[in-house]
């Protein structure tokens, strides 16, 4: 079974090749210019920057879209100013994977100055700031913990007068059971009180903080712009628990959750813990049926795979088998070729012993005939010089000639003897 390739990128990568698919539909849609309404807020500037990215914030909702307008274009403009801004709509993808939309302005007509006051437009700003920043998920930050079977620590902020624990402690009911709760009271009527409060316990790294109060004839001081701001800049999650379903509290619009009565909060954490603990139990039968079921096909390939050793192990028997029958057979030839080899030499040797023993004596044949040689030929060089005197004497021995004829028959009698009997001359 072929491998499949996975091709890897990195975050910022996969939101280039977005942007780049998302710029070439901008350019195939053509650009239509269009007219929107709306309060423009500015933002922060970098005078480096070619544009300035500002807020157009909806007149009846709380739904606001960028603008991209030069230094130039927002040289006449204020924020609260209620706008008509012409331009075309482009799409991007932030570094935060969220696809924005972008108003590229290419003209900015007032309609009617500070349609809102400066301590709207601070809201506004702040809301944007924790739009930016990003929301955080209560939900999963706490399931996270409860499913690791550890205990969220959870603060809640009540108003310093208020009796809302009653409501909160009617609705938490099992959520006791797996959330340690500390309580704080403040005074929510003193925005910087209330702050400062905040700001004290973020810094003790609970799991989640909780504003809690009922609802009550005035709220205004929750809704000032130094409560929102500590908000925006909290590490932990909040929840709000503010006020009855029907009150609209604009710091509803930056908190990470809302929910609607602190007996709805008491509820929100005991359905959170049943949940997850419903959740578990169904995941433990689902993770216990998962392992049987791994380890049933752990199981069936174990038997596959010993099924496949055991063959190729029968194969290797009977290979083994063959080899050692082969084996025997060539051990069984070279013991026969040693015995052969063993007897010729044994013969060779018999014949080296002969041939040795025949060397000898013709060696002792050889010397005696040498000897016997030599003495012939001797003999022959008296004859010789017998003859020699004979001849000077002219020839007065004849009975020496005689005798040395017959010397010379005796010894040529002796030669062809010898050689007759051993097949050479000396």
């Amino acid at each position: 079974m072929s491998e499949i390739t996975i091709q890897q990128y990195k975050p910022s990568e996969v939101i280039a090749i977005f942007n780049d698919i998302l710029s070439r539909q901008n350019v195939q849609t053509g650009g239509k210019l269009v007219c929107i309404r709306g309060i423009y807020i500015a933002k922060p500037a970098n005078l480096q920057w070619a544009y300035c990215y500002d807020i157009l914030h909806d007149e009846t909702t709380q739904d606001e879209l960028t603008i991209c307008v030069t230094h130039k274009q927002r040289e006449n403009l204020t924020n609260g100013n209620l706008v008509d801004v012409f331009g075309t709509l482009g799409r991007k993808i932030t570094n935060k994977s969220q696809i924005q939309l972008q108003l590229n302005v290419s003209r900015v007509d007032i309609i009617k100055n500070l349609v809102i006051d400066e301590i709207e437009v601070k809201r506004i700003e702040i809301r944007h700031q924790k739009t930016t920043k990003g929301f955080q998920n209560v939900d999963a930050i706490l399931e996270q913990i409860l499913y690791k079977d550890e205990r969220p620590h959870i603060a809640l902020i009540f108003a310093a007068t208020s009796i809302t624990l009653a409501d909160f402690t009617a609705g938490i009911n099992a959520g006791k059971s797996a959330i340690d709760f500390k309580e704080y009271r403040v005074s929510f009527a003193n925005p910087v009180e209330l702050s400062n409060c905040l700001r004290r316990v973020d810094a003790m790294q609970y799991s989640t903080i909780a504003l809690v109060r009922g609802g009550v004839n005035s709220t205004d001081s929750l809704d000032d712009p130094i409560v929102l701001e500590t908000i925006v800049s909290l590490k932990t999650p909040i929840i709000s628990a503010i006020g009855h379903v029907e009150e609209k509290l604009f710091i509803k619009q930056i908190v990470d959750k809302v929910v609607s009565t602190p007996n709805g909060l008491g509820q929100y954490f005991s359905e959170l813990v049943e949940t997850i603990s419903e959740k578990k139990t169904k995941s433990r039968a689902f993770l216990t049926e998962q392992i049987k079921r791994q380890f049933q096909q752990q199981l069936e390939s174990g038997q596959k795979q010993n099924k496949e050793l055991q063959e190729k192990l029968s194969k290797f028997n009977e290979t083994q088998i063959k080899l050692q029958e082969q084996l025997k057979k060539q051990q069984d030839d070279s013991n026969k070729r040693i015995s052969e080899l063993t007897v010729s030499i044994k013969k060779m040797q018999e014949t080296n012993a002969n041939l040795q023993k025949s060397l000898s004596q013709l060696t002792v044949q050889h010397t005696k005939t040498t000897k016997e040689i030599a003495i012939a030929q001797s003999r022959t060089i008296e004859l010789e010089n017998l003859l020699n005197d004979t001849k000077n004497k002219e020839k007065k021995y004849k009975w020496y000639i005689i005798l040395l004829a017959v010397s010379l028959v005796i010894v040529i009698l002796f030669v062809f003897y010898f050689y007759n009997k051993y097949g050479y001359l000396i």
